[in-house]
């Protein structure tokens, strides 16, 4: 590999420097900031959020018994009306107001920026990490290329919350990524919000109906790469997300398959809208928005201290360093165009916990990992990269780095334990 010289401006000292503003790591920043750390959160985009906001995927999985950030964004959007229910008006017939998994997705936005301002953690937006300085072991600082130019930053700890694994690629640690017999990855996808479906429609609200919607598609000439379409009724009750399209095969460390899948996802959707305009009470749908990033459900994995496997959650494991409790299904989407739409795969998991020892990496002692670049296999991994579970993971990472300043370690000298009461102060489920 050709080494290059990158010039780059002092940006300052951090205690906490996380890479990557999604939900993990939006909630590794705030609580470490809590905690009275000084914390630089980077993120790529301009907006915070990740897959919640930037991917149109409206929806905290996995987050029924979850305390902490995760309960604290639903009470802030419920009591802003920006959520309702998964399908059905946002009201029962005497008025009472129903909370909600579905997701205003400005109000999210706009959520994120409240948080982590009122913490005090200090975001930089449209800044992406491009390279590690690491010595003995151990990150000093970080190279961000901005819009601005590039600036190093120094810190004591870091969090990579990227969820495709950029950091740890960088600091030469070992990741895995696809199913272990053939490599296949998980399909991407891009989705679009429409205005102009039928008032009185509410959603795909299962396996079968999704199937339905792209067989009455199919009918009128009409074919999805996904086989199937999700429609789900948005908080405003006026917009739903439509998703119809997947790209197989699209692995985070090949730029060009990237590019590509992104720009063809998104003319599928534009075009799979239009066409259905043209089918008898349709003539008002309208696509108005669509992904400022296409939505991948798999990245690289990084092996850690320890490595959830696809029999922890077969069987319900238990670990008294735990997170979490998931409870989530396998979820493995096709992986090919031959492949089945269902996605348990014959597996039904049993709840078991997320160990604080995933976050752990190997190979850097003041690095944690927030988010689905922990350490599992890939059945495990399709399971719990649910929001709701990442999100703990990244509130976990959040107030253990915040231990390692007060105590002066290293994220592995933590004890687990410790982590383990402090998510269930927080009212997380373990």
């Amino acid at each position: 590999m050709e080494q290059y010289k990158i010039e780059a401006r002092p940006l300052g000292e951090y205690q906490v420097i996380v890479l990557g503003g999604g939900v993990a790591g939006v909630c590794a920043a705030v609580t470490a900031a809590r905690q009275g750390a000084k914390v630089l959160l980077c993120e790529a985009m301009g907006c915070l959020g990740g897959t919640m906001t930037q991917g149109l995927v409206p929806q905290m999985l996995d987050a029924e018994n979850k305390g902490g950030l995760v309960r604290e964004f639903y009470d802030a959007l419920n009591a802003k009306g920006m959520t309702c229910p998964r399908q059905g008006a946002r009201v029962t017939p005497e008025g009472k107001k129903l909370c909600g998994a579905l997701i205003d997705v400005e109000g999210a936005k706009v959520y994120f920026d409240t948080l982590c301002q009122e913490a005090g953690v200090e975001v930089l937006l449209y800044t992406r990490v491009v390279h590690a300085e690491v010595h003995a072991g151990r990150i000093r600082g970080v190279v961000l290329a901005t819009e601005c130019g590039n600036f190093f930053a120094t810190g004591q700890v870091f969090v990579e919350a990227t969820g495709n694994g950029a950091l740890a690629a960088m600091v030469g640690l070992e990741w895995e990524i696809g199913k272990p017999d053939t490599g296949e990855v998980q399909p991407a996808s891009m989705s679009v919000q429409v205005v102009g479906l039928p008032s009185d429609y509410n959603d795909t609200s299962t396996g079968d109906d999704k199937t339905a919607y792209a067989n009455m598609l199919r009918e009128h000439g009409i074919t999805v790469s996904s086989d199937q379409v999700a429609v789900m009724r948005l908080p405003s009750l006026k917009t739903w997300l439509y998703s119809a399209n997947f790209s197989y095969h699209v692995r985070p460390e090949d730029p060009f398959k990237l590019t590509r899948s992104t720009m063809d996802g998104r003319k599928e959707c534009l075009e799979t809208v239009r066409k259905q305009a043209q089918i008898d009470g349709y003539s008002a749908l309208w696509a108005v928005d669509g992904c400022e990033h296409i939505g991948l459900r798999e990245g690289r994995r990084v092996r850690g201290k320890y490595r959830l496997t696809l029999e922890d959650i077969l069987s319900g494991a238990r670990f008294e360093d735990a997170v979490c409790t998931v409870r989530a299904n396998i979820d493995i989407h096709k992986l090919n165009t031959g492949d089945t739409v269902g996605t348990a795969r014959g597996y039904r998991t049993r709840p078991y916990h997320i160990p604080y020892r995933c976050l752990l990496p190997q190979g850097v002692e003041n690095l944690l990992l927030a988010g689905r670049v922990m350490s599992g296999d890939f059945y495990a991994h399709a399971s719990y990269r649910m929001m709701g579970d990442m999100s703990a993971t990244g509130e976990a990472a959040g107030w253990a780095a915040a231990k390692c300043l007060e105590m002066g370690v290293d994220p592995a000298q933590v004890n687990g334990v410790e982590v383990s009461n402090f998510m269930r102060s927080r009212g997380y489920e373990i």
